[in-house]
């Protein structure tokens, strides 16, 4: 005789219709509910060994070997076209990305070739360049004032980390940082870098202790008696010329459309021209410039050095190790975050649909800062605007990233002299001309109609990215995210409602999300109020066809409900209950739950074949 033949719980459970959704899990027809075994370790292990080892894992972290095998003769020439055209632009950019880093002219030029010639072998969307942009400029701008060269340490160890998210699978981590917060960072960033060139705009040499939003303007205002005329009408000029190329860009029909829109997209380059051969015909006396000028850039290559890991900057100050990460502090992530966000961001759109391997962008961007460090301390990311300039010249493969680089490499040995001549307002005109189109205004207004909650965490991080600081800004917004985000998951929506069914008294609960141990509090409360306020509850349904997932913290929960309404000689049954929150609740209590598990299509029937288990209560047969 079978040893189950006396449980009539076990006798009944064959003849009965259902207890989960998934009937035919073999975990419920051999009553077996134990948690399934994670995967052999070494038997993982051995498989993912295999699977790093294989050429295909080599083409996937390299995807040059794809495509340099097919490269076609007919690519060279547009490759050639987007990579001389790319680095028109990238020259004045990486320029005055190096000035506003607080650094030489001619490291946004060391870094521009590196990030170039690193995503021309490790990149996998053809359209993407990596240089400097405004906003890795300004996030290292205040760690440059003290630590000066030493900040290439910061650039290294942002590559580990990037790195090291890559090869973890941890690109994951970018979906907490929400629209409304890239929102509130990028236009805090924008605000930010362009009151610091606002200084250089007006003619201004006094240069404030911090390069923040409050700081820039308490500098320009403290300092309008330093204001150069010449400095400040060049540069107006200059910011009513770039924008009037670039809203006329697509003017015109047939070839006149093709000149709008190429003199659009090297509106930087023409626009820098312009001022340094007005500044070199104007300047009689090299003692004292009608404008500022950049000056004197190092020509050449720079020597590759292992980044500092303690420092004596020109002052005398000597930092060790320790001191180098407390000057550091946040940067050392949100650099990482906030460049592989870029990165990303500018591959999705330039992708056309395509699936974007976002662990190989982290790589390419962590291999490009880590080779940067070497030679530069300011650190490399995604640039929309020369991305957006290589699409449109027809590129055809990560070739044209490598004609950039040569292209920097050349005006590194044959054009200092020229750039010499740059004015700073000239450069500042670029820069605020681009931050001024920088802003998505239209995304905003999105937050403001789709969402207002979305306001709170959009408008937090912009307020604390301009009167605190940028790093920590990003942060707050995420920990404002993140606490959002528990509220909800704490707030499941719960409903009630009271029927009669087989002669019982039902309430019927319905809860409209999974649970999880912040939440499982509320739900036991919520019900016990709900009881309070009905009178001659029969029994208490809870609809679980909803919950895809229940912790420990919540099966103890609806332990603690039974014995709750059972004191008040109610009962309790949990209907359309998924398969794995049943398993959950099993392993917590399996006699307790067993007989209250019912899956039925309609309640009716769940509720006749669950009283067929259960005798009424006395108090409510009499």
């Amino acid at each position: 005789m079978s040893k189950d033949a006396g449980n009539p719980v076990q006798a009944e459970m064959p003849r009965v219709s259902r207890l989960v959704e998934n009937q035919n899990d073999e975990r419920f027809i051999n009553y077996d509910y134990r948690e399934t075994p994670p995967r052999e370790v070494l038997s993982w292990l051995q498989r993912r060994t295999r699977v790093l080892c294989s050429y295909l894992i080599v083409k996937k972290c390299l995807p040059v070997l794809s495509w340099l095998p097919r490269y076609q003769c007919s690519f060279a020439t547009y490759d050639l076209i987007a990579g001389f055209t790319v680095a028109l632009t990238a020259i004045p950019q990486s320029i005055a990305y190096g000035i506003l880093s607080n650094l030489g002219p001619q490291y946004g030029l060391y870094s521009n070739i590196i990030g170039c010639l690193v995503y021309a072998v490790f990149g996998s969307v053809k359209d993407v360049t990596i240089a400097p942009t405004s906003l890795t400029a300004i996030m290292v701008q205040d760690v440059v004032k003290e630590l000066e060269y030493g900040t290439a340490l910061l650039t290294f160890l942002s590559a580990v980390v990037t790195i090291s998210f890559g090869v973890l699978n941890l690109g994951v981590l970018v979906r907490f940082i929400s629209i409304p917060v890239v929102m509130g960072f990028t236009s805090a960033a924008c605000l930010t870098i362009g009151s610091a060139q606002v200084r250089s705009l007006l003619g201004i040499k006094t240069q404030g202790k911090r390069s923040d939003f409050v700081t820039s303007w308490t500098n320009v205002f403290t300092h309008l008696d330093e204001v150069r005329k010449a400095d400040c009408i060049l540069g107006c000029c200059s910011i009513l010329i770039l924008c009037s190329l670039r809203l006329t860009k697509d003017l015109g029909e047939g070839r006149w459309r093709t000149f709008f829109k190429y003199l659009g997209l090297l509106r930087n380059a023409l626009i820098v021209v312009l001022g340094a051969t007005l500044a070199y015909f104007l300047t009689a006396d090299m003692d004292n410039p009608t404008f500022n000028l950049t000056g004197t850039v190092p020509a050449g290559l720079p020597d590759f050095q292992v980044p500092p890991f303690s420092y004596t900057n020109e002052n005398g100050t000597f930092y060790s190790f320790t001191d180098m990460l407390g000057v550091m502090r946040t940067s050392i992530i949100t650099i990482p975050l906030v460049t592989t966000l870029e990165i990303v961001s500018v591959g999705k759109a330039f992708s056309k649909g395509k699936i974007i391997d976002a662990t190989q962008e982290m790589i390419a961007l962590g291999v490009a800062n880590l080779l940067v460090s070497f030679c530069s301390p300011l650190p490399v990311a995604g640039s929309f605007t020369r991305s957006a300039l290589n699409n449109s010249s027809g590129v055809r493969t990560t070739m044209s990233c490598a004609v950039t680089a040569v292209m920097l490499t050349l005006s590194l040995a044959l054009l200092t002299n020229a750039i010499y001549y740059i004015p700073k307002t000239t450069l500042a005109s670029v820069v605020i001309s681009a931050m001024l189109f920088m802003v998505d205004y239209e995304e905003i207004g999105n937050i403001w109609r789709t969402k207002k909650l979305d306001l709170i965490p959009f408008l937090a991080t912009a307020l604390a990215c301009l009167f605190y600081e940028l790093d920590y800004g990003i942060l707050v917004g995420i920990g404002i995210n993140c606490g959002i985000l528990l509220y909800l998951m704490s707030t499941p929506g719960l409903s009630s409602e009271e029927i009669q069914l087989v002669g019982q008294r039902i309430l019927l609960i319905k809860i409209d999300q999974s649970l999880a141990f912040s939440s499982a509090e509320r739900l036991r409360d919520w019900i016990i109020k709900r009881i309070g306020q009905r009178d001659n509850i029969d029994l208490v349904v809870i609809d679980g066809h909803n919950i895809h997932f229940a912790d420990t913290t919540v099966a103890k929960s609806f332990v603690d409900i039974e014995e709750d309404l059972r004191t008040r000689n109610i009962q309790l049954l949990l209907w359309r209950f998924q398969c794995n929150v049943a398993l959950t609740l099993l392993r917590m209590r399996k006699e307790l739950f067993i007989t209250m598990l019912r899956a039925d299509v309609q309640l009716q029937d769940a509720v006749a074949r669950w009283k067929h288990l259960h005798p009424l209560p006395l108090a409510s047969i009499n």
